[in-house]
This record gives structure tokens, C-alpha cells and sequence, in this order.
């Protein structure tokens, strides 16, 4: 099952205008975690970043620990009911502390594969459910993805690709396509 958005939406991140906000919603849960990336994050991840980390983060981490556990499903902890345990502030920007150390080559994951996705969830048995979430704070991608012609598949192409493989990729833009020649 596919939300039939996924095909049509328009998005590119505008860092700038939304700030960071999908590592900060507000709702007291982190981004779903999958058991292999469990395994993951304690040992090799926070433990390369907890330096970097703001303490209340920390304080909380040590507190309560790395995760929490809500409806059978892994969620990473978060910071005062909004903020995931591993954001940094760079000025008013939140940013993913896994992803600045991946992106510098300090470590070899990117971040937990719900991140990566966003603004698509997937959910289901087998994973199967792909849905996109509109927030009003990812309005200005919206806008971004409009004004420059990017397609959220696009967008998510790496996403996507780590998460399914580049066979089920192939196959989402081709319904794309589809979906977009029976519109017109």
C-alpha cells in the first residue's frame, strides 16, 4: 500500500526555513528505530557522540536510556517531549549528530532509516506501507521542491534505496510515471 502523494508531492528540505523541526516535533516520542539499528546506536553511535551531544541530552540518555518502547515498537528517547537525544544545535538549526559524523567520515551509518525517510513513514506487516506525512513545518519544502521541479521519489532516491533495494526504487518511479500519465 502506497499513499498515492508519494508520487505527486514536491519536496526538497529547506534547512534554513523549517530549522531542523523534524528532529525536534514536538509529541515526547523519537524516530522509530529498527532492531538491527538497536544494535547499532548504543554502543558505536552515542557512544562516539556523547561528547558532542548537549548534556540535558545526555542527562536524560543516562537517566532513562537510549530508547523507549511505546505500542511494541523501538522509538529513540527524546530531549523535553520534542527534541531526539542525538541533536546538535548549530545557532537555531537542529541538526542529526549521526548524520554530521557520517557526512564528515568519522562514522560509517548515516542515521536510523525513519530519519532518512522523512517525510515518509513505512509501517505494516513486512514494512509494506509507505505513507507520506504532511507537517506544516515541512511547508517550506513543499515550496522548495515546487519551485525547483524535485519530486519527493527523487528526493528520497538514496532513502529509498538503502531502505528497499534499487529494484523496488525503479518500480516506485515507474508507478510514478504511470500515476502521472493517467492524470493528465
Amino acid at each position: 500500500m502506497i499513499d498515492s502523494r508519494i508520487f505527486s508531492t514536491k519536496f526538497a528540505c529547506d534547512l534554513q526555513a523549517c530549522k531542523g523541526a523534524c528532529c525536534t516535533f514536538p509529541g515526547g516520542l523519537g524516530p522509530p528505530v529498527l532492531q538491527e539499528e538497536a544494535e547499532i546506536l548504543p554502543q558505536r553511535a552515542y557512544d562516539l557522540l556523547r561528547a558532542e551531544l548537549p548534556k540535558e541530552h545526555t542527562d536524560v540518555v543516562d537517566t532513562f536510556g537510549l530508547f523507549e518502547h511505546h505500542a511494541k515498537k523501538l522509538y529513540l528517547r527524546c530531549y523535553n517531549q520534542r527534541a531526539c537525544v542525538f541533536v546538535t544545535y548549530h545557532g537555531k538549526i537542529a541538526k542529526c549528530s549521526i548524520q554530521q559524523a557520517f557526512q564528515d567520515g568519522r562514522f560509517e551509518w548515516m542515521k536510523p532509516i525513519s530519519c532518512h525517510l522523512f517525510p515518509v513513514r513505512v509501517s505494516g506487516p513486512h514494512r509494506k506501507h509507505l505513507k507520506f506525512e504532511e507537517f506544516s513545518e515541512c511547508a517550506p519544502a513543499i515550496e522548495r521542491g515546487e519551485t525547483s521541479g524535485i519530486a519527493l521519489l527523487d528526493f528520497l532516491e538514496e532513502a529509498l534505496v538503502r531502505a528497499f533495494g534499487p529494484e523496488h526504487y525503479e518500480a516506485l518511479k515507474a508507478r510514478a510515471s504511470e500515476e502521472q500519465a493517467t492524470s493528465l
